[in-house]
């Protein structure tokens, strides 16, 4: 038992090495634009969960944990083929508006509607295996000539209308899981740029999205767990 601890200890050292290097690698060159350096990083990671479950051959549940890994793996894997899970990396964002902010509801599996949420702050259950089912976002404080839409793909029932900002898009209830979601400016679109991120199911956070483009998937069983949203202003 002592050395299969000791193999899992030093298969986990040597990949968090090899992650370090990873992590120093794709920060110092975020410049040059390397949006799925986080991305990779995140697949390292899971090869070294990987590594070190198989070394330990006597941990409970053992063979259910690779599995979840290895398909953990794959979605990444997925991620990296398609390219539109990417997005564009934390590295590269502008300053969130302090002036005009976005707030975001969701309703959670089981749980129901969650309270407004500021702008950045993780809205829903990310990790917890529980699906959203629709979500809410609004302006705050509310501002002339500055507003949201929005819309999402729903599972069975296919992409929503855009929605109003403060319209609820989705549903409650109905075992229907969220699976991408776009966000645009209605008003306001010369002056803020609004982005969002979605966690994934068996994927994690996905890069940041804006201005109507899909964060998410179609037709890949992957639910959104939670969501983040900001305003910023528009780059000169």
């Amino acid at each position: 038992m002592a050395d299969s601890t000791d193999q899992s200890a030093k298969l986990t050292e040597s990949f968090e090495a090899v992650v370090r290097w990873c992590e120093d690698y794709f920060l110092s060159a975020s410049g040059s634009g390397t949006p799925l350096g986080p991305q990779f990083v995140r697949v390292i990671r899971a090869f070294g969960e990987i590594a070190a479950a198989s070394a330990d051959s006597l941990a409970a549940n053992r063979a259910l944990r690779l599995s979840m890994l290895r398909e953990k793996v794959e979605a990444y894997l997925q991620g990296f083929m398609r390219g539109d899970l990417a997005g564009e990396s934390s590295a590269t964002l502008p300053e969130p508006s302090q002036l005009v902010q976005a707030e975001a509801l969701v309703h959670v599996q089981d749980r129901g509607d969650t309270p407004w949420r500021s702008q950045l702050t993780e809205c829903g259950a990310a990790g917890t295996g529980r699906r959203l089912e629709g979500f809410s976002l609004r302006v705050n404080p509310p501002v002339d000539g500055v507003s949201l839409r929005y819309k999402a793909h729903l599972s069975v029932m296919g992409d929503t209308p855009w929605v109003d900002q403060g319209d609820y898009c989705g549903t409650r209830g109905q075992n229907r899981r969220l699976e991408a979601i776009w966000i645009e400016l209605a008003e306001g679109a010369d002056r803020f740029d609004v982005y969002y991120s979605a966690h994934l199911c068996r994927f994690g956070w996905t890069g940041w999205f804006k201005n109507g483009q899909m964060c998410g998937t179609r037709g890949e069983y992957r639910q959104v767990e939670a969501i983040k949203v900001f305003l910023a202003a528009k780059r000169a």
